[in-house]
């Protein structure tokens, strides 16, 4: 008789626990998902911005290409065309920050499924002897009064992830 006693005390304790322990592991459950979640979006994150990277490098290379090879008359008086644009006006927005801006040119170079089509311009920035202590040499160094050009490719990818990349250089 009080093997039946013992068992009426405990009134569904364990019905209790159970429920305890299963509230606390879905609540782990929800958790670790919840994270899996989150790294997968990282991962698609970096992965597109690897892609949008790539595409406007091979759009700013090529851009380098054609402006090593360019001539003095591609370059507009104002404005740009086919991707060659004239000195900027230091008033103005930049073009590669401007959205409104028409003037780039898509690049031919190859880029990766999910990228966009990259597009590049290049700016004629002029010839100044704006290097520090370039004019105190004698005789002055090579680059000193080179024409100096600025570079501006960009690319997105899947909408995500958006990439602009700038190089300067000079062509004595």
């Amino acid at each position: 008789m009080t093997a039946f006693r013992s068992r009426r005390q405990q009134r569904g304790i364990s019905l209790i626990v159970s429920l305890v322990l299963l509230v606390v592991v879905t609540l782990v459950g929800l958790a670790s998902m919840r994270g899996v979640s989150l790294q997968a979006r990282m991962s698609a994150t970096t992965h597109d911005r690897s892609l949008a990277f790539q595409a406007a490098e091979a759009a700013l290379r090529e851009a380098e290409a054609r402006t090593a090879t360019s001539v003095a008359g591609n370059y507009p008086a104002t404005g740009c065309a086919d991707g060659f644009c004239a000195m900027p006006v230091s008033t103005d927005k930049a073009r590669w920050l401007d959205d409104a801006f028409a003037g780039w040119r898509t690049s031919a170079a190859p880029a990766p499924a999910e990228a966009a089509v990259p597009e590049a311009i290049v700016e004629n920035m002029g010839t100044a002897p704006n290097i520090p202590g370039c004019t105190q040499q004698i005789p002055p160094l090579p680059n000193c009064f080179a024409t100096r050009y600025r570079v501006s490719a960009r690319s997105t990818a899947d909408e995500r992830a958006a990439v602009v990349l700038q190089s300067h250089f000079a062509i004595p």
